[in-house]
């Protein structure tokens, strides 16, 4: 799922700096930025997961301190390492702006003031990097969401806390839906949509799935629906491929949304759509299927293992190729970006990632537990 979500956001840029052709096909590729809503939601379910998991029989949740560790370890110095290295290499674009102490803080999602490296798209080589500074805010604050739904799965026996809390995710994710309704992307509003406020939908949406996937290991009856996605995956992904259709020929043919309802019509329908996408992948992962098949690849397996350096050399790449007079279409621009952003992720992930990522489980002691490898939210 990570491979497919870097893929899709890859492609998106490609498009943006290049001409890719007729106008529907502008048109379909043009909202891939979904990618994002992707990346959102596995967060929200592998981060989430392990607090729940004792819930069924599974081991117990890291300490915050161990937690919070991990995540600053995967974030990080293959970030700090990229915006060095672009900062510092000619031809390449890092800080921008003399806004050093925000970038490296992953503070530049905030639209506070003017010139920063998020309103700087076609200057700064990682103006993308505004999604990490909200994945930042979810990291911070789910230790304390985690500990209020804890206690209030106490008041419930058995399987009677899945309802309580997907109607707690839910009425956060309508809030955030308003608020993304009447944000106007500067002041306050700039905060709201430049943070964790304006995108706790995408989350929750992972976070859900997390909920129903353990309810359903603790007894919980399964749902026709969740039945339906276990022994047909496909009929999730060929729901998903219809909304975005209808969801691409409804907005404007670009993924900068200005209209406020444009913008909460794809806020909700890129949830649903990732939610369809995941939902086969968390729900019968091992009943086959194609949609599993095709996750199951081994190419795939490793694009996403390499899949954050994908997204952080990326949007450099394409900057730096689609310079005026470079000459390149949409397929040489895209095989090229596509070669060099993998190149530059498995140095970035072997030489650095890798490494320091065993950093995150070194004092871990081997728990045993009924849950397949991973399913406790190692691989985040």
């Amino acid at each position: 799922m990570r491979a497919l979500a870097a893929l899709t956001v890859l492609l998106l840029h490609v498009t943006v700096f290049s001409s890719a052709g007729s106008a529907p096909a502008v048109r379909l590729l043009s909202h891939l930025n979904i990618g994002v809503t992707v990346f959102f939601l596995i967060s929200g379910f592998l981060l989430y997961r392990p607090f729940i998991a004792h819930r069924a029989g599974g081991p117990p949740g890291a300490p915050v301190r161990r937690y919070a560790w991990r995540r600053v370890l995967r974030i990080f110095p293959a970030y700090w390492l990229t915006l060095t290295l672009l900062t510092v290499l000619p031809g390449f674009s890092g800080v921008t702006g003399g806004h050093w102490l925000s970038q490296y803080a992953l503070l530049d999602s905030l639209a506070l003031g003017s010139g920063n490296c998020v309103e700087e798209l076609s200057k700064c080589g990682l103006a993308h990097t505004w999604s990490l500074g909200v994945e930042v805010g979810f990291y911070a604050l789910l230790p304390l969401f985690a500990l209020v739904a804890e206690r209030l799965a106490r008041r419930r026996s058995g399987a009677g806390w899945v309802g309580r809390e997907l109607g707690i995710l839910a009425l956060l994710s309508l809030i955030s839906i308003l608020l993304h309704l009447r944000s106007s992307g500067s002041g306050v509003t700039g905060v709201i949509t430049g943070t964790l406020l304006g995108y706790w939908l995408w989350f929750a949406a992972g976070m859900a799935l997390a909920v129903v996937s353990v309810g359903a290991r603790q007894g919980a009856e399964a749902s026709a629906w969740m039945r339906l996605v276990v022994a047909w995956p496909w009929v999730p992904w060929l729901g998903a491929l219809a909304l975005y259709v209808l969801l691409s020929a409804l907005l404007p043919p670009t993924p900068f949304l200005f209209s406020h309802l444009d913008q909460t019509v794809a806020y909700v329908g890129f949830a649903l759509i990732a939610a369809l996408l995941m939902a086969p992948a968390v729900f019968g992962d091992r009943a086959g299927g194609m949609p599993r098949r095709i996750l199951a690849q081994p190419v795939m397996a490793w694009l996403g293992l390499v899949s954050y350096g994908i997204f952080l050399w990326h949007y450099a790449v394409v900057l730096r190729l689609s310079v005026p007079g470079s000459g390149l279409g949409f397929w040489p621009l895209l095989g090229a970006t596509l070669a060099i952003a993998v190149a530059c992720a498995t140095v970035s992930y072997y030489a650095l990632e890798k490494p320091l990522l065993r950093l995150k489980y070194r004092s871990q002691r081997v728990r045993g537990s009924s849950y397949p490898s991973g399913s406790n939210g190692s691989s985040s």
